[in-house]
């Protein structure tokens, strides 16, 4: 998992058209939905994500370019104890 959503990410990013970065922020926010918050501070960083996703969709060249690769970063190392587990099985 963390090197598909950061690689999700990274495809944003780079990506050209609006319709392309629209599927990838779309593929993004299903792996984000599959996520419990277990904190009311789990809950708003992933709101922060999805509105700075929204923003690098519309620009991707934007000042919040860096913070959304964080994110991508933060929730590919969370997602990644369960991507060993799923191997594992």
């Amino acid at each position: 998992m963390n090197a598909t959503i950061t690689t999700l990410a990274l495809n944003l990013l780079i990506s050209e058209r609006v319709s392309q970065r629209s599927f990838f922020a779309s593929k993004i926010n299903d792996l984000l939905d599959g996520i419990a918050d277990r904190s009311e501070k789990e809950k708003q960083i992933k709101r922060d994500f999805r509105a700075v996703t929204d923003r690098c969709v519309d620009d991707p060249s934007c000042n919040l370019r860096d913070l959304f690769y964080h994110y991508a970063q933060y929730y590919g190392t969370k997602l990644a104890p369960q991507e060993s587990l799923s191997s594992a099985a």
